[in-house]
C-alpha cells in the first residue's frame, strides 16, 4: 500500500507494522469466495488474567529504566556515583527516581547482548566489504569467549535478520564468511556512491536522471526506516539490554530539491513510526550506536531541531527518523567514519559495560504518543551525562 505524497510525485510506502501485516495476511482478497474450514470456525480463546496479573503489566508499561552512561572530559566512564549525586528532570521537572544502580561487566543487571548491525540498504559493495573485514578484524582480536553474546543483523530490503547470540569468535567469523559471500547491497546503494545524501543529481562527468535518483533514496529511507521498526519492536519484545552498532551512514533523507511538503498523512506514519522505534528501544533498554558514519557537522542543518526529538505529528519530518536523531535520543554515540571500525566497535561496547541503570515510574498517557523530555544531571558540572532524551508515555 503506498501514498500518492512523494514530494516528487512517486508512491511512497507506508509502513506497516508486524501486527498489520499480520493480520492483512489472514484477510481474505475482495471477491475471493470464502473456504469455510477448521481455521476460520475457530472461536478466539482469550487468555483470562488475574487481577495481580493485571496491575503486573500495568506498573511494567508505566515503569520506565534508562541507561545512564558518565564521563569525564576526556571521554573517560566515571564510576562511583550514587542515587544522591544524580537527578531526573521529566519536562524539566523534578521526578523520584525508584532505583539507580552502577553497572559494571558481569554485573547481574550488565548488558546482556551486542548486536552488529549491517545495513545492505544504503552502503555500496564496497564500503560492505570493508565492513566484513573489520569484524572480522574485531573478532580476531583477543583470545578466548567475547565478553558478551553478539549476534550479527543484516538489513536488507526484505526486511531483517539477526543470527543467534554467541561469545564464540569462530562462530561468529563463520556467520561472517557466509554472509560476505551471499550479501550484496541494493542497485540504488551502489548506483548513490559513498555518501548519497550531499551528492548533487548531476556532476559534470555523470548525468544522472533525477527522478531515478528521488526513486533510489525514496525508496532507501522507507526500507530503512521499516527495518529499523522492525528491529526496534524484535528487541522490545525480548526485553534484554542491548546495545546495537549500526554500522555505515545510514539512510538518505530526502531534503533534495524535488520532494514536495509531506501530506498530513505521511507526518501520521511518520511519527507513529517514531514512537514505535523509540519506545521498542526503552523497552529493551537498547541503545543505539552509529559508526563509520558521515560527520557530525555534515548533517543537514534541519537535523539538528530533532536531536531532542519531536512531541507531535505536525513537527515530524524525514529528518525526525535519522539514523543520527535516533542514536542520539536512545543516548547512543555517533562516531565519524573511520577506516578502524574495528576499534570503533571496541570503543562502544567499553564505553556501554561501566554505566548506571536507572528507574522511574511514569504515569498514564492522554493519548498515543505523549512525549516527555528527559534529563539526567549529577552534582559535578565537569561531567558529560548521556542517557535517553525523551520517552513516549504508554496509555
Amino acid at each position: 500500500m503506498c501514498v500518492k505524497s512523494s514530494r516528487h510525485g512517486c508512491c511512497r510506502p507506508l509502513s506497516i507494522t508486524l501486527a498489520a501485516l499480520a493480520a492483512l495476511s489472514q484477510t481474505a482478497p475482495l471477491g475471493a469466495q470464502s473456504v469455510p474450514d477448521a481455521r476460520s470456525q475457530a472461536q478466539p480463546h482469550l487468555i483470562p488474567r488475574s487481577p495481580e496479573e493485571r496491575e503486573s503489566g500495568y506498573q511494567a508499561a508505566h515503569h520506565i529504566i534508562l541507561n545512564v552512561h558518565v564521563s569525564d572530559v576526556s571521554g573517560k566512564s566515571t564510576a562511583g556515583l550514587n542515587q544522591g549525586d544524580v537527578t531526573l528532570l521529566v519536562d524539566d521537572k523534578p521526578r523520584a527516581i525508584t532505583r539507580f544502580q552502577s553497572v559494571k561487566g558481569g554485573s547481574p543487571i550488565a548488558l546482556s547482548q551486542v548486536i552488529l548491525v549491517l545495513d545492505t540498504i544504503n552502503n555500496s559493495a564496497g564500503k560492505l566489504a570493508h565492513f566484513y573485514r573489520e569484524i572480522q578484524k574485531y573478532l580476531a582480536e583477543g583470545n578466548g569467549e567475547l565478553a558478551y553474546p553478539t549476534s550479527i543483523a543484516v538489513v536488507s530490503e526484505s526486511g531483517v535478520s539477526v543470527s543467534p547470540p554467541s561469545r564464540d569468535r569462530a562462530t561468529l567469523e563463520a556467520t561472517v564468511s557466509a554472509l560476505k559471500s551471499r550479501l550484496h547491497s541494493t542497485d540504488c546503494a551502489d548506483a548513490e556512491g559513498s555518501d548519497q545524501r550531499y551528492l548533487p543529481f548531476t556532476t559534470k562527468s555523470t548525468p544522472r536522471d533525477p527522478n531515478r535518483e528521488l526513486d533510489c533514496v525514496d525508496q532507501q529511507f522507507t526500507a530503512s526506516v521499516k527495518a529499523l521498526n522492525s528491529l526496534a519492536e524484535q528487541q522490545g519484545n525480548a526485553h534484554i539490554p542491548a546495545i546495537l552498532i549500526w554500522i555505515g551512514q545510514g539512510w538518505p533523507l530526502l531534503y533534495q530539491k524535488g520532494f514536495k511538503p509531506d501530506t498530513p498523512s505521511i507526518k501520521h506514519t511518520f511519527f507513529k513510526d517514531l514512537v514505535n522505534i523509540s519506545s521498542g528501544l526503552i523497552e529493551a533498554q537498547a541503545t543505539l550506536y552509529a559508526i563509520a558514519s558521515p560527520d557530525e557537522e555534515r548533517l543537514d542543518p534541519h537535523d539538528s531541531a530533532f536531536f531532542d526529538g519531536v512531541p507531535n505529528e505536525n513537527e515530524v519530518s524525514t529528518g525526525s527518523l535519522s539514523l543520527h536523531a535516533v542514536a542520539h535520543q536512545s543516548g547512543g554515540r555517533i562516531l565519524k567514519n573511520t577506516k578502524d571500525v574495528a576499534q570503533q566497535i571496541k570503543d562502544c561496547i567499553a564505553d556501554a559495560a561501566s554505566s548506571y541503570v536507572l528507574s522511574f515510574d511514569s504515569p498514564p498517557a492522554a493519548g498515543f504518543g505523549e512525549y516527555h523530555s528527559l534529563k539526567v544531571k549529577v552534582g559535578d558540572p565537569k561531567l558529560q551525562v548521556r542517557t535517553n532524551t525523551l520517552y513516549y508515555a504508554e496509555q
